[in-house]
């Protein structure tokens, strides 16, 4: 999640173990970020943001674009407008609303403003009024109290923000369940990193430890996946956490076996029906996790494993009324860059078997991409920062996974059944002009990585959607 007022993030995820303090991270950071070149601050003991700077303010009012630009030198898009971009208003105005189906955010902190959040920006909105419900975990302890004051924490807490408000803005009739797999005091009281600092994983961390450390952290997001799919039979769960594949496997480019190990369980969970989306990462497509820093190219999990749809982030452009100036770019800017790339523990999917000449025979990601760009933030509501209540602009690929998740349960309403896996579908219908897929031919995600082209690539995936399309093609798909 990038929030342009905030000061930039790369979390990572820590452990021992199991059963000691584990963090997990957000596929998401915020802040005002330096250009993509500049290393970002990262900490493998537990994910801390910076304060916002002394001049930071949340706009009090739903601010016009006009206001955005003067304010933060770049637009802002109110969900109205966002929805009228993806053609989301036209499915709603048919009745596709996400009624009767139901969408899992996978969170570690949720504020005590959630659900009033929530309303505010429902009613704002005009839309309807949310279902929303909160189911609390504690695989390994008590769960810490919730504190606002707390960097740490009130970070964390904006990721549940934004996921819960992407989804309600997509899918206003779907059920929302918040699955926060919570975390002690204990993991919210370690020094907050210095900036400036670029690793990802201490100096004193042995390969071992940054392996061990990943593994205990991925299997902790695992878990909280296979609570949510037996509490809840969901649509769609959405993920805006993850790990590196590099760090996973030790520091280094071989496969990450501890990931790959889990991939029986996710491919179960989307056979029973549940469609996985993850975000791909905002440090592009090498993040700067190598020796002191240095940028190696490196994808993220879970996103990477087959079974889960890899969500990447673009840019729209949109002027005040929600027109597009141009066509959509690859996200890349102040605030970080899309996710993607090959992935070094997986092979290559059947369903990419007709992009092979892009991916070779690795996995490769993201699959799609929608909405992250920071330089044309969708505007939440949040009423528990320590600077007051009121409205930010937000990116990041973290705003794209709920998002699509959205679309599934619009998909899943239309169909009257779970999809599961739609990847076959969803690259059948990139070779379809009317199949609701849109290529995205320009920009490229970071430094040391890849360019959009004609077709699939490895910044943009197969492109962005008209929901529109998209989701009445994906219903008529078979039961997954």
């Amino acid at each position: 999640m990038i929030i342009p007022s905030l000061v930039p993030l790369r979390r990572s995820l820590a452990a021992t173990s199991v059963a000691a303090l584990i963090v997990a991270v957000p596929g998401c950071a915020g802040g005002p970020a330096p250009a993509p070149e500049t290393p970002r601050t990262s900490s493998a003991a537990a994910p801390a943001a910076s304060p916002p700077s002394a001049t930071f303010r949340p706009f009090r009012h739903l601010p016009s674009q006009a206001t955005c630009l003067r304010t933060l030198g770049s637009a802002c898009y109110t969900a109205d407008l966002v929805r009228g971009a993806y053609g989301v208003d036209k499915l709603n105005s048919a009745g596709i609303t996400g009624k009767g189906r139901t969408v899992v955010v996978y969170e570690e902190v949720v504020p005590d403003t959630l659900k009033k959040d929530l309303e505010t920006f429902s009613a704002t909105m005009r839309l309807p009024a949310p279902d929303l419900t909160v189911d609390r975990y504690a695989p390994i302890g008590h769960i810490a109290p919730f504190d606002a004051t707390n960097k740490k924490m009130a970070d964390i807490a904006l990721e549940a923000t934004l996921d819960t408000q992407m989804v309600h803005m997509l899918a206003p009739d779907a059920k929302i369940v918040v699955t926060q797999i919570g975390l002690p005091q204990r993991a919210f009281t370690s020094p907050s990193p210095v900036p400036g600092t670029p690793r990802a994983v201490p100096e004193a961390a042995s390969a071992e430890e940054a392996r061990r450390s990943a593994a205990a952290g991925a299997a902790l997001i695992l878990d909280g996946i296979a609570q949510s799919a037996r509490r809840h039979h969901p649509d769609a769960i959405s993920i805006s956490f993850g790990i590196e594949e590099y760090t996973a496997a030790g520091n280094n480019h071989a496969p990450a076996r501890d990931l790959a190990a889990f991939r029986p369980a996710l491919a179960e969970v989307v056979a029973d029906g549940t469609t996985l989306t993850a975000s791909t990462g905002d440090t592009g497509a090498a993040p700067p996790i190598g020796p002191g820093g240095a940028r190696v190219r490196s994808v993220s999990w879970p996103a990477s494993d087959p079974s889960v749809l890899a969500l990447g982030g673009s840019r729209l452009h949109l002027d005040g009324q929600g027109r597009r100036t141009r066509p959509d770019t690859v996200w890349r800017d102040r605030g970080g860059a899309s996710g993607g790339g090959p992935s070094q523990t997986f092979a290559r999917p059947r369903y990419q078997d007709r992009v092979a000449h892009v991916v070779g025979g690795r996995r490769g990601t993201p699959d799609i991409v929608m909405d992250g760009s920071a330089a044309g933030g969708t505007l939440v509501y949040q009423g528990f920062l320590p600077a007051g209540r009121g409205w930010l602009t937000v990116g990041g690929t973290s705003e794209a996974a709920p998002m699509f998740a959205a679309l599934v349960a619009l998909a899943n309403q239309k169909a009257g059944h779970r999809l599961g896996d739609i990847h076959q579908q969803l690259y059948g219908l990139a070779t379809d002009p009317r199949g609701g897929v849109i290529d995205i031919t320009e920009g490229n995600n970071g430094p040391n990585g890849f360019q959009a082209k004609p077709g699939y690539d490895l910044a943009s995936g197969l492109g962005t959607v008209d929901a529109a399309v998209l989701v009445p093609r994906l219903a008529q798909a078979p039961r997954g």
